[in-house]
């Protein structure tokens, strides 16, 4: 279970600044292909990005310095990011489901 924050501006500046560097993380392994290890840490920055939408829409936001709003632009960026990636990803093991196949048609119409 992830971690939950302080319910005051501070938790909510210390939410946003554990999510950039896991965010960053994200982005690196889903570039790298690593389905385990981005899984694993998809399903905690997915926790910490759920706390952070619900404190973002009961209006906290008002709260946030501005190099906290900075830094809540960067986290939203790299979550852009790593949707493109994730959606790249999901093209390329499409497209190799669909080589496989045609190989596997191939193997039959040659053997059969």
């Amino acid at each position: 279970m992830e971690k939950q924050f302080d319910g005051n501006a501070k938790g909510l500046a210390q939410l946003i600044d554990a999510l950039e560097p896991l965010a960053v993380q994200l982005l690196k392994l889903a570039g790298e292909r690593d389905r385990v290890a981005f899984a694993k840490l998809y399903e905690q920055h997915e926790g910490y990005t759920h706390q952070l939408l619900g404190r973002l829409e009961a209006g906290e936001n008002k709260k946030l310095s501005a190099t906290q709003r900075e830094a809540l632009k960067r986290v939203l960026g790299l979550r852009s990011q790593i949707e493109q990636q994730i959606a790249l990803w999901a093209e390329q093991l499409k497209n190799d489901l669909l080589s496989l196949n045609q190989s596997s048609k191939l193997m039959r119409e040659y053997k059969g």
